[in-house]
């Protein structure tokens, strides 16, 4: 009976510092809770329980769903909602800074018509660095002085650039009308723990932060994959002509001290990737590695200082990290390839 009472005690403890946790919580389950749609032809509303936005994508043009900031948003550590959008596509959330502050940005992969549970803290966002941006005095995202929060389809922005002969990358370029679906959109505010120093990612979320501007299906692989881990799948063609490009954010990591990268990665097919490292001010540094294929886990040790670039990589101001699978282009047979990548991390030594 004692061991009985201890463990309904410690339940109702448990769901009462979860529900204090809670700052802010819509279901959607009849309107949108202040969810309003920015944009031309772009248009919000409550279905089944989720705020749907419908939009058709455009390049130079960016439709969103925005809500305002409320009091709540000063405490916040954390967002957390589902989502779910009609087709492969990278997704961003923008938190926006009251005049004269910035615009901060964090982004996920949304496989088509796929669930997930998608949870951001503010150490997640980086500062936006565009032309027309506003530029932020103390490069910090500041949670007492937000306007808003906005979500939208970074295809938008991808269709808008234009095609390389240098380096011709894979683009994704969607038309017709899209949607994208929100669920249970919660403010928490409890911190999450954030991965050890120089970890940029242990793939330990159950969505991915990398992100493709097209011509790869990516997904997260949770078990049985050739690395026995948890890692990233991606699966695309080696074709001349046409790249695809893995994108992960690294500019909300202190790297000031990093020397080295590091990250085990398998092939289906040998493969001739190129790793690059692109700085906040512009300027991309290069280095080549060589998987040998038949799924045989391959470990990458890299010197930073082997990178090739415009003059002396300074880690400090890393903006983005960046694979691209080359084989094709050196005269490598066109082939559908896949690979998995495993916790990547800098190393100080």
């Amino acid at each position: 009976m004692r061991l009985l009472t201890t463990f309904v005690l410690g339940a109702l403890a448990a769901t009462a510092q979860q529900s204090s946790d809670v700052l802010l919580r819509q279901t959607f389950e009849t309107d949108t809770a202040g969810w309003a749609a920015l944009g031309p032809g772009a248009a919000v509303h409550a279905t089944n329980h989720a705020l749907s936005l419908t939009y058709e994508p455009r390049p130079k043009q960016i439709t969103a769903a925005f809500l305002p900031a409320s009091p709540a948003f000063a405490r916040m550590q954390r967002i957390r909602f589902r989502a779910r959008s009609d087709y492969d596509t990278a997704l961003a959330v923008v938190l926006s800074e009251k005049e004269p502050g910035g615009r901060y940005i964090a982004s996920f992969w949304a496989p088509a018509n796929t669930w997930q549970e998608i949870e951001l803290t503010p150490a997640d966002f980086v500062v936006t660095d565009g032309p027309g941006d506003p530029v932020d005095a103390d490069g910090k995202l500041d949670t007492d002085s937000l306007q808003g929060i906005g979500i939208f389809d970074l295809a938008e922005f991808f269709a808008a650039l234009p095609d390389s002969p240098e380096f011709p990358v894979a683009i994704n370029r969607p038309s017709g009308t899209h949607t994208i679906l929100l669920e249970d959109f919660r403010l928490l505010s409890s911190s999450r723990q954030r991965p050890g120093a120089g970890v940029i990612d242990a793939f330990d979320r159950d969505f991915l932060q990398w992100i493709t501007l097209g011509g790869m299906d990516l997904k997260l692989s949770y078990a049985g994959n050739p690395l026995e881990t948890r890692a990233l799948q991606a699966k695309y063609q080696q074709a001349e002509g046409q790249f695809g490009l893995l994108l992960r954010p690294l500019s909300n990591f202190d790297l000031s001290q990093a020397t080295r990268l590091a990250f085990d990665i398998a092939s289906e097919h040998e493969s001739t990737l190129v790793i690059s490292l692109e700085l906040k001010q512009g300027g991309r540094y290069n280095l080549t590695i060589y998987p040998p294929g038949g799924r045989e886990p391959f470990h990458v040790n890299l010197k930073l200082s082997d990178f090739e670039g415009p003059g002396k990589l300074d880690p400090a101001k890393l903006k983005s990290l960046g694979i691209t699978d080359i084989t094709a282009a050196g005269g490598g047979a066109p082939a559908t390839n896949m690979i998995w990548i495993g916790k990547v991390e800098t190393l100080s030594n």
